[in-house]
């Protein structure tokens, strides 16, 4: 069991410098947003999905082996959690590691939550601007046509009418 506790330390490592990478991208996001720059931004929501499909493929590694350790130890998978996980390996030297990495995955989880929330509020008051904008610039536009004074005709009728371009 102890070499599959190394395999999921070296997952989970794995996994923090996805996220950590994940998190520098969320960074020069924030900076593209703010500088309303289309093509960085656009750059950058594309590194950003292929780390996501690696993290994709690294969480289904670090399940499958937490399901071995389960299977090994009696459990059904998703009854194992992380700190009964850490409790069995009290003791051993693997502990301190574990401890050590999931402590780094947690923190930078928390990080990247927190620079993803602030691009989502960035984004938001964006596409409000925008809607405010587009608002006032179709309040300022008169959709009916102009009318124009009509010339009198030598009875004395007329009055106002609108332009045809029709004839």
């Amino acid at each position: 069991m102890a070499g599959m506790i190394t395999q999921l330390i070296d997952v989970m490592k794995e996994q923090v410098a996805r996220h950590t990478e994940l998190y520098g991208l969320s960074v020069e996001e924030k900076d593209a947003i703010v500088k309303n720059d289309i093509d960085e931004l656009q750059k950058l929501v594309n590194l950003k999905n292929m780390v996501i499909s690696q993290n994709n493929r690294l969480e289904k590694q670090r399940m499958s082996l937490t399901g071995d350790i389960a299977e090994v130890m009696g459990l059904p998978d998703k009854d194992l959690t992380f700190s009964q996980l850490i409790e069995m390996m009290e003791g051993k030297p693997e502990e301190a590691e574990l401890r050590k990495v999931g402590t780094s995955l947690r923190e930078i989880v928390e990080k990247l939550k927190e620079a993803n929330d602030l691009n989502k509020e960035l984004l938001d008051s964006a596409v409000e601007f925008v809607e405010y904008s587009l608002n006032a610039l179709r309040s300022t536009i008169d959709p009916e046509p102009p009318e124009y004074p009509m010339v009198k005709k030598a009875d004395g009728s007329g009055g106002t009418g609108s332009f045809n371009a029709t004839r």
